[in-house]
């Protein structure tokens, strides 16, 4: 009597142990299948003279290239959890995060720039 009594008392903590591993899996919003170009959204053209606008792109190998404004980028990787892009390049120490909104945009979390994917 006390076995079926153990085993049904551990039959509840078994399906909520499966039922949270299950939920904790979450698919990344973005695949990176091919090259993906994305670039500030910005009303005022850029010049050479005023320096660029946000511009990252991710390749399907992991690796990101980053340029903040202006005229220099960073090489780095990159990697995508859920609704996140977190890139960490060498050159600056630095890490950058973005919130992906759709395929086609993402937000800098650092900086709260909106970025669009080249078409």
């Amino acid at each position: 009597m006390k076995k079926k009594s153990l085993k049904a008392s551990w039959l509840p903590i078994v399906v909520i142990m499966f039922s949270i591993t299950i939920i904790g899996c979450k698919k990344d919003k973005l695949d990176v299948n091919e090259t993906k170009d994305y670039f500030e959204v910005t009303e005022k053209p850029q010049t050479d003279l005023a320096g660029g606008a946000m511009h990252l792109m991710l390749k399907p190998d992991g690796t990101a290239d980053i340029t903040l404004g202006g005229d220099v980028s960073y090489r780095g990787t990159y990697k995508i959890s859920g609704s996140k892009i977190k890139v960490k390049t060498d050159q600056d120490s630095g890490s950058y995060t973005f919130e992906i909104i759709s395929e086609s945009q993402i937000k800098s979390k650092d900086y709260g720039t909106l970025l669009k994917l080249k078409e």
